[in-house]
């Protein structure tokens, strides 16, 4: 989910060096292609297809390089990249459409959610993924010692 796409792209920027902006975008890129043309154009049968192909991954690679250059494009497939990984538990088509997927089809938005809440320990993983990314952006925020900070705004308020 968004949460844990989320975290990852922030992990990929704070360990593999890639620019936060495009690592970011990059890596929710997939569900926001695929999820719209399921979804709601219900163009596609499944939330996981074209998006989510490594066909996917070059092409938009390759156009973001003609673009902005070769870091943001570094930062571009790193994100991308991440994504695809952070959905291998289920159904990821990475050759589609060299290779034929067959494809469930996908269910409606609620459905997903309902689904998701009822597995309470993949949305705790998400959220501490989250976490850690925070942590490990943290300096890059600005914030260096968070106790310090809070402790700072108790002392003054007695």
């Amino acid at each position: 989910m968004l949460v844990g796409h989320l975290g990852v792209s922030v992990l990929a920027h704070r360990y593999f060096k890639a620019d936060l902006v495009p690592v970011v975008v990059a890596g929710v890129i997939p569900d926001v292609i695929d999820k719209t043309l399921c979804q709601g154009l219900r163009i596609l049968p499944s939330g996981r297809m074209w998006g989510h192909t490594l066909l996917g991954l070059a092409v938009s690679t390759v156009f973001v390089r003609l673009l902005w250059g070769r870091q943001t494009a570094w930062s571009w497939a790193v994100g991308y990249l991440g994504h695809l990984i952070a959905d291998f538990s289920g159904q990821v088509p990475w050759l589609y459409p060299f290779v034929q997927y067959e494809f469930d089809p996908s269910p409606g938005f609620w459905e997903i959610l309902r689904r998701r809440l009822e597995r309470p320990a993949e949305i705790g993983l998400e959220l501490a993924l989250l976490g850690w990314a925070a942590l490990a952006i943290r300096g890059r925020l600005g914030i260096r010692n968070w106790g310090l900070v809070i402790e700072k705004r108790i002392t003054s308020n007695e």
